[in-house]
């Protein structure tokens, strides 16, 4: 059997997977019979149904060491344990700590297990140390698109966070190797700080030392929007470089390979140790070992095998890694590099040798693409192109970034000359992302897709591959065949879909996403009172996880801040375009209103104002305005926009922060319009204060859904106890933004379902 190791892993991380969704007994049944089956006469195959039960096995071991973290908030732990790392925060000391025994109550552990602690002392890498905190729990996405922080730290094995921590304590220096790595990487630090600028200097150390605190945010955003990331990241290519140099150049100059090889293994795991070893670093590192091994041994290297012996030991280890986008990317590029980008030369033979570095681009563009679009939810367009030039640069820069940082730590002066060059570099780096980002159709963001569409995707690809490895094709035929199922794929998101609408979870405030059938995207409000930077956490991210990038309509229903923050982030980003802006028709417009006016302008948004009466038509929605009337109001709330949604039957009130008195007369004046008429969904005013909803408007609306946005623990007290009283006498059911996190509604004008994003 050709590769057994890459069969007996990917048995073992089927075992990871089934043990999600299927119970163990059924699992080990399968694997018993299967195991039974295939030993008489084919036994490395049996051995993988042993590879299946070992990762059930792993992970539920993981599970039940979670399980028991799983603590709940502020309860008290008394730990030991040794400092391996550190972070650079604004609310305090951030210290990764590798915890050896715990005690909770008179309870003690011998759990090993990663911990993150917050603590006011400052502790040396590598000391060990005696202490006691609070538990904190890991918040968890509350939005589509949100940051989980949960699932980021469990992928990085980390499930213990403390807080208020006090040491009673500490041996400093128990690994003091810990210790020197970071005074090494100290030093580094300061000479990139000192010969580069501050923008230069975040991304010297981001691509040197793995550390990104100081890197530009911009950079790395306009890193991440052209397809280069992994240029800030510790990779493969950063140890092949500095390893693989390292153990070529000692055999040379000592002779032999036992020597230089283990040189050349230590090296690379104490940088991937002083770097963080990071998911991607960690995978470099088993790889280039096993590579260097089989050198020394004399024995041929195989690539896929490597990284098969690199994904048991990652999983083995963590296999809550498996949905970490870092982890999924770094092997999906050596997968692509490995198995896809020979077909080329199967295909076009006499391709000349310059194309080489293009078809490397494209490969690993296949094979990532599914992952860009289910973690990102766009794909840069031109990045292929981009790594083809960027790339090959990559090994020059950093040869002289590390040249750099150690003649600066000899004689700091010296570090100038190759800062010269590399500053070049980074400059030409930044010129050719911000040039494509000015060539048409720059990004395609289709929205987080679905299983189906993932797996449909890699189907094609695998029939491409069979197809060209068993030589058992006519080029012409394959390719428009290959190419025609993607572009089917890639059709299906311009298809008409259902109504969407997404009640965000901004906080204190409002902000709701409309996603017409035609694929239109609307913002009705958009802002918050008790999250910074709403329009970039929440608005921009929810919106591309639906696949928007374009605004075609944004409503700003008046000019409180708690509804328009975010609006005025997204009108200051050059990533969302935003087409026209909707503000209510009042008389005596303050200066957040003019402020927002002016931004929408700079911006070249197109401008409307909307009174009573006034309405807009697109793919069968109607939105109809009930308020304001065009005069003056003393105060902002009643002159709110209100608005009425209709979709086919199905209906929706959008209040903003209306009051009573605007309730009253909405009452009287369509009273007779709306008689008999349930309403399906109330956007209920002003986050359930006791100045709005009224009994008499309840009653007639009659809505079977009310939907409040409003922040945990708000100092307003929304939603009102007599508000709510009022809403469980006339709706079926109450969803609260802070309890359900994101509510969504998705209707096709007759039937609708509504969902919250956390199960509470």
């Amino acid at each position: 059997m050709k590769r057994p190791m890459l069969y007996w892993v990917s048995m073992f991380v089927l075992g990871e997977l089934l043990n999600r969704v299927l119970p163990t007994a059924v699992i080990g049944l399968m694997a018993g019979i299967g195991f039974v089956i295939l030993y008489g006469k084919r036994r490395l195959l049996a051995v993988g149904f042993l590879f299946l039960v070992l990762g059930v096995f792993c992970m539920q071991n993981l599970q039940q060491k979670v399980g028991y973290f799983n603590l709940p908030e502020g309860t008290e732990i008394v730990f030991h344990g040794i400092v391996t790392g550190e972070e650079n925060s604004d609310y305090g000391n951030i210290y990764m700590v590798n915890i050896k025994e715990l005690r909770i109550g008179e309870e003690v552990k011998k759990y090993c297990c990663k911990a993150r602690i917050e603590t006011d002392e400052t502790l040396e890498l590598g000391s060990r140390l005696e202490g006691y905190g609070r538990t904190e729990a890991f918040s968890v996405a509350s939005n589509p698109g949100g940051y989980d922080e949960k699932s980021y730290w469990y992928g990085r094995g980390v499930f213990l966070q403390l807080r208020d921590v006090e040491v009673y304590h500490r041996v400093s220096l128990h690994l003091p190797l810990i210790r020197y790595l970071d005074r090494m990487k100290g030093y580094l630090y300061k000479v990139y700080q000192t010969v580069f600028n501050e923008q230069e200097a975040g991304l010297a150390c981001a691509m040197v030392l793995g550390d990104k605190t100081d890197l530009d945010r911009d950079i790395k955003e306009l890193y991440q929007r052209n397809g280069i990331a992994h240029l800030i990241a510790i990779s493969g290519l950063h140890i092949a470089m500095i390893g693989g140099t390292l153990y070529h150049l000692l055999k040379k100059l000592i002779g032999g390979y036992r020597v230089p090889g283990a040189a050349g293994i230590v090296f690379i795991l104490l940088y991937g140790m002083m770097t963080g070893l990071s998911g991607a670093t960690m995978r470099a590192v088993i790889m280039l070992s096993v590579s260097i091994g089989a050198d020394i041994s004399g024995r041929r290297y195989d690539g896929m095998t490597a990284m098969a012996l690199a994904l048991f030991i990652m999983l083995l280890n963590n296999p809550y890694q498996l949905t970490q986008a870092g982890f999924l990317l770094s092997f999906g590029a050596v997968i692509a590099i490995a198995v896809v980008n020979p077909v080329w030369k199967r295909l076009w033979p006499n391709c000349p040798k310059y194309m080489d570095g293009m078809f490397v681009s494209v490969s690993v563009q296949l094979v990532l693409t599914p992952v860009m679009l289910y973690f990102f939810y766009e794909v840069p367009v031109y990045s292929v192109w981009i790594n083809v030039v960027v790339v090959p640069m990559m090994s020059l820069l950093l040869a002289l970034l590390l040249v750099c940082g150690i003649l600066g730590i000899i004689w700091l002066p010296a570090a100038a000359l190759p800062s010269v060059p590399a500053k070049w570099i980074f400059a030409l780096y930044e010129g050719i992302c911000r040039g494509s980002e000015r060539l048409p159709c720059h990004t395609l963001c289709t929205g987080r897709p679905g299983t189906g569409w993932v797996i449909g995707y890699y189907g094609v690809a695998v029939l491409f591959l069979v197809a060209v490895y068993k030589k058992d094709f006519c080029r012409g035929r394959l390719l428009i065949a290959t190419g025609s199922l993607y572009a089917m794929l890639f059709f299906v998101f311009l298809v008409p879909a259902k109504l969407k609408i997404c009640v965000f979870d901004v906080g204190q405030g409002d902000g709701i996403y409309i996603r017409t059938p035609g694929k239109h995207h609307i913002l009705m409000d958009g802002g918050s009172s008790s999250k910074q930077k709403v329009g970039r956490y929440v608005l921009k991210s929810g919106i591309k996880y639906y696949g928007g990038v374009v605004l075609d309509y944004v409503f700003i229903s008046h000019s409180d801040k708690d509804h328009y923050s975010g609006i005025a982030e997204l009108l200051e980003d050059n990533t969302i375009e935003v087409k026209n802006v909707v503000l209510p028709a009042i008389s005596n417009p303050d200066s957040a209103y003019r402020e927002l006016e002016r931004k929408a302008r700079v911006k070249g948004c197109k401008l409307y104002y909307m009174k009573q009466g006034d309405y807009l038509k697109m793919d069968g929605l109607s939105f109809l305005c009930l308020n304001p009337l065009e005069e003056e109001y003393e105060d902002k709330n009643t002159g709110s926009l209100v608005i009425k949604l209709t979709y086919k039957n199905f209906d929706m009130f959008f209040t903003g922060d209306m009051d009573s008195f605007v309730e009253r007369r909405l009452l009287k004046e369509h009273r007779d319009i709306e008689q008999g008429r349930e309403l399906e969904v109330l956007k209920v005013a002003h986050h359930g204060s006791a100045t709005a909803s009224c009994e008499e408007f309840l009653q007639w609306l009659r809505p079977k859904i009310a939907c409040i946005s409003v922040g945990e623990n708000n100092h307003y007290g929304h939603p009102a106890k007599e508000v709510m009283e009022r809403l469980s006498q006339s709706t079926e059911r109450i969803y609260l933004t802070k309890d359900c996190g994101a509510i969504t509604i998705e209707t096709d004008g007759t039937r609708y379902s509504v969902k919250s994003f956390l199960d509470k």
